[in-house]
């Protein structure tokens, strides 16, 4: 086929979450089926929040050995030896996930001769430590194309050093590896027109908004407060809403939408005019409104991010 840039894929937004691995259990961890936008945690996981500029490694890799005959000066045959998928990120937030993940032991809190907790915590390294099990689930999209790779039961396999320095933050460098799940080393979900033959992004889950201003006959929004109300419709996961401030600098949240529904978001005085921005899915529509008018208009949103 010819070639085709609208096929080129990056990776501008994503997360990392992580569960006890499945135990097989009703109430144990359950591996996501659907795709993620990065933003939305799947059920019974925890996000583990900003990862450092270098993002996520994802290797897969097969180690094979040659098979040779007599007849032939080349191999005839490969023969699977190994099969292995790591996932490498370094985390940059300090938290109690993460540098119990980087160190392999859970923070005790110290206390006193009368066995009060004294705000203080203790995390003892084993010399013969144990590596915990855990689920990971890595999400990464380009606005409405969206993957997700999911790893059943992995370990830390290793650990990059902490650096201490005035002028850098500390990091938590990990490599997880993953380890057989009846057969499987994990799947990757993704909603991308892998299988069409044109190009272009298959859209994102259908879904509607839309910006009104139930007042507008009455609003004066120079000396008085004002509301538009945003209409989501088809929601899959969360949708947010947002409103830019006065500035024109970024935008607020207002609310995280988990189920079809209605929000009224209050436009202080003396502003006039307001953008609303809804998000779902990883993409964005913005809408602007005046105290004036009775339906917002969609535009390009003033702020890309945030």
């Amino acid at each position: 086929m010819a070639n085709d840039a609208q096929k080129i894929r990056f990776a501008p937004n994503g997360g990392v979450f992580v569960a006890p691995a499945p135990n097989g259990l009703p109430g144990g961890t359950q591996l996501p089926v659907d795709v993620g936008d990065g933003k939305a945690v799947p059920t019974g996981y925890k996000a583990l929040g900003y990862v450092d500029e270098g993002g996520v490694t994802i290797t897969p890799s097969i180690e094979t050995d040659p098979v040779n005959a007599w007849q032939s000066a080349t191999p005839v045959l490969y023969n699977v030896k190994s099969a292995s998928m790591q996932i490498k990120a370094t985390l940059l937030e300090t938290n109690q996930l993460t540098s119990e993940l980087f160190w392999g032991a859970p923070w005790i809190p110290v206390k006193d001769t009368q066995g009060q907790e004294t705000g203080t915590y203790r995390l003892d390294l084993s010399s013969t430590p144990e590596l915990q099990e855990i689920t990971l689930v890595v999400d990464w999209s380009q606005k409405g194309v969206l993957y997700r790779c999911v790893i059943p039961r992995a370990m830390i396999s290793d650990r990059g050093a902490i650096t201490l320095q005035r002028t850098e933050a500390q990091k938590y460098e990990l490599t997880i590896s993953a380890l057989d799940a009846n057969g499987s080393l994990g799947y990757v979900l993704t909603n991308d027109s892998i299988k069409g033959t044109g190009g272009g992004v298959t859209p994102p889950a259908p879904f509607a908004s839309t910006v009104t201003v139930p007042g507008f006959a009455t609003n004066d929004g120079t000396n008085a407060a004002w509301s538009a109300r945003v209409a989501a419709t088809g929601i899959t996961s969360p949708a947010t809403i947002k409103l830019l401030n006065g500035a024109g600098t970024a935008f607020q949240l207002q609310t995280t939408l988990n189920s079809d529904g209605t929000y009224d978001v209050t436009i202080p005085k003396p502003q006039t005019t307001a953008e609303i921005k809804v998000t779902h899915a990883g993409v964005d529509y913005c809408y602007t409104v005046t105290d004036k008018t009775q339906t917002g208009s969609s535009k390009t949103c003033t702020v890309v991010s945030g």
